[in-house]
């Protein structure tokens, strides 16, 4: 069965949407963090090494 023309025109507009919209937040969300200068991630990493230097502080 073939397709009409516009059919898959349509289709391949949809799917370009999709794609667009799902991509969108995390364009954002990394433009956001070029322009503000924040590293949430090494936040966390942070955090993590400073509560195991405490753990091992507390225990002797």
């Amino acid at each position: 069965m073939k397709l009409e023309e516009a059919k898959k025109t349509r289709i391949i507009k949809n799917a370009l949407l999709s794609l667009l919209l799902y991509a969108l937040p995390l364009v954002l969300m990394f433009v956001t963090f070029y322009f503000t200068g924040q590293r949430p991630w090494e936040k966390k990493k942070h955090k993590a090494a400073q509560s195991t230097e405490k753990t091992k502080s507390e225990n002797p």
